[in-house]
């Protein structure tokens, strides 16, 4: 071969693979979609946590598409009968898409309100819980947005990696077994939560409750075990005799405050708290520890998933998924449904950083190539993007923490869609405080399993 003819093949090859990259580059790329709107595109949302990423994905989707979008913060009271009053009326005033939690889907269906999601491969961009959580009557009627659920975290100070308790009762041993030094001298509480939050407290009886098969959708599937949830709910109210929590009094803030200042051991915490912990460190408000030799934690906490009680009492959280719908009274259809991918994809990376939520896409559009990752969640893209947002941990050490929180949210119960469970919250909310401050915890539960069964025929 001349030297003439190798330089030929040379090129050649170059130019092929320059040719390939520009492929790979383009299939990576989402394609922009060209929206035609009738009237300004119109999202509602009841979250104000979430007010800065809508305003902003707002300018965004309006500038990228060259239309006018605008985001509105409403009442989340009457939120569905609220856009149905103004799809219906005689010039459509109702939002062209909207973010409602899946417990209101059923409610959204019924009234006709929610344009069902045709695309193919959801599992690939959420996970399956996720898109059951978004499924009503077999069909797919939203795009998951973000979560929310519980989990647990301790001081990695005060709690070596081999001694982490395995159950509630284990941590009870450890108070017990506990003696203050000079590296725990801050510890006022060693197992501190939110017991008048009924989402924090759902563990304590989510083993033993069926809240309506895998898509919260079937009435027939809503079922309690009420002997082993009385004996959950027995030992729940005993918890009270060790940590002496002020149900009257308890804040979700007070709790993430205590933690991050040292004060307590053990917590239960939910994604927001997350997210306020991760700030603290940011900003270097945590207390200095008294570290024993080549013991350097970064962060200091550490996330692990809600254990059972006891070792013959399990437990289970609860989740919730929020989505976002499409709004069939629109006339924008096809614009309120690219504006909802690029809400929950393109853009969901940001949802941590900016709202403090998780996002509930595994997949994020823009991402690179996706990679798998062990564990259940998927895909190393959203891994890398956490990693990327962490605030505590540049080496890495940090970005597990979120995937723990994913698995926690995989494993909770999801809030039921059945419209007759609606107000089961706010009444379970009651029962769990009666109970915690002392009232028979057979006799509530009882009552309040009668109450649903009531409600449902």
């Amino acid at each position: 071969m001349t030297i003439k003819y190798q330089r030929i093949v040379a090129v050649l090859i170059v130019l092929l693979l320059a040719a390939e990259l520009v492929h790979m580059g383009l299939k990576e790329k989402p394609e922009e979609e060209e929206i035609i709107v009738e009237r300004p595109l119109l999202i509602w949302y009841t979250d104000p946590d979430i007010q800065d990423y809508m305003e902003a994905a707002a300018a965004e989707t309006a500038s990228r598409y060259q239309v006018e979008v605008r985001a509105e913060l409403v009442s989340e009271v009457d939120y569905i009968e609220h856009i149905s009053d103004k799809s219906v009326a005689e010039e459509m005033q109702g939002p062209d898409l909207y973010v409602a939690s899946s417990a209101l889907l059923e409610k959204a269906v019924l009234a006709g309100l929610a344009v069902p999601v045709k695309d193919t491969g959801l599992s690939d961009i959420y996970s399956e819980k996720a898109v059951q959580a978004v499924t009503y009557d077999g069909n797919v009627v939203a795009r998951p947005f973000f979560i929310e659920t519980c989990f647990m975290l301790y001081n990695r100070y005060y709690v070596k990696p081999e001694e982490v308790p395995q159950s509630i009762e284990g941590i009870l041993a450890y108070a017990e077994n506990f003696e203050a030094d000079a590296l725990t001298e801050k510890v006022e509480h060693i197992f501190k939560w939110n017991v008048a939050d009924v989402i924090n407290n759902y563990m304590f009886l989510g083993a033993y409750t069926n809240l309506g098969g895998p898509e919260g959708d079937d009435k027939q599937m809503v079922s309690m075990d009420l002997e082993q949830i009385i004996s959950c709910m027995n030992y729940y109210q005993s918890l009270n005799g060790f940590f002496a929590i002020d149900a009257d009094t308890v804040t979700s803030e007070e709790v993430i405050q205590e933690f991050i200042d040292g004060k307590s051991v053990f917590t239960i915490v939910n994604v927001p708290m997350l997210a306020e912990l991760d700030r603290a460190v940011a900003a270097g408000e945590i207390p200095e520890y008294e570290e024993e030799e080549g013991a350097h934690f970064d962060p200091f906490y550490q996330v692990i998933q809600l254990p059972p009680l006891t070792d013959t009492l399990s437990s289970r959280g609860l989740s919730v998924t929020n989505s976002v719908v499409v709004n069939p009274y629109s006339s924008n259809v096809k614009a309120a449904e690219a504006c909802a991918r690029y809400l929950t994809q393109e853009r969901a990376d940001r949802l941590y950083e900016e709202a403090k939520k998780l996002t509930a896409c595994k997949n994020l559009l823009g991402s690179s190539e996706p990679e798998e990752k062990e564990g259940i969640w998927g895909y190393q893209s959203l891994y890398d993007r956490l990693l990327g947002q962490s605030q505590t941990s540049p080496d890495g050490e940090n970005a597990d923490q979120y995937m723990t929180v994913y698995e926690a949210y995989e494993a909770a119960a999801e809030v039921p869609k059945i419209m007759e469970l609606s107000n089961m919250w706010l009444q379970l909310e009651v029962v769990l405080a009666d109970i915690w401050r002392g009232a028979d915890a057979g006799e509530r539960m009882t009552g309040f399993k009668e109450l649903l069964e009531t409600q449902l025929n």
